[in-house]
Parts: structure tokens; C-alpha cells; sequence
């Protein structure tokens, strides 16, 4: 199985956000269902990446 490529040129929160936003019109329109719960699930996992990746970019942050 293939990787998907990534595009380089986009940082990694704009891909983060935009595959956030993906999931959530997908979940959206599922009615509950086991599918729907795993991308509850996987929405979650995306937005807690943001999250954490708005945090490791706060200047001055020990990093050691």
C-alpha cells in the first residue's frame, strides 16, 4: 500500500485543521452509528494534534 503524499508547502496546523473539518462534515452526517463513533474519535485525536501542536510553538517554552 502506498503512502499518501504530503504537500510540503502546507504547514502541518493547516493540514490538521482542514482534515479536522473534513471529518467533522462527515460526522455530521452520519446518524449515530459505530462509524460515526470512530470518527468522533478520530476528530478528537485530530483537534487534540492541534492543540498540542499550538502549544509546542509558544515561544519560550523549555524544550530540553
Amino acid at each position: 500500500m502506498r503512502r499518501q503524499q504530503i504537500d510540503d508547502d502546507t504547514p502541518l496546523e493547516e493540514r490538521l485543521v482542514d482534515l479536522a473539518r473534513r471529518v467533522r462534515a462527515d460526522v455530521e452526517t452520519l446518524p449515530p452509528c459505530g462509524k460515526r463513533d470512530d470518527l468522533v474519535e478520530r476528530l478528537r485525536e485530530v483537534e487534540t494534534a492541534v492543540d498540542m501542536n499550538r502549544f509546542l510553538r509558544v515561544p519560550g517554552l523549555n524544550r530540553e
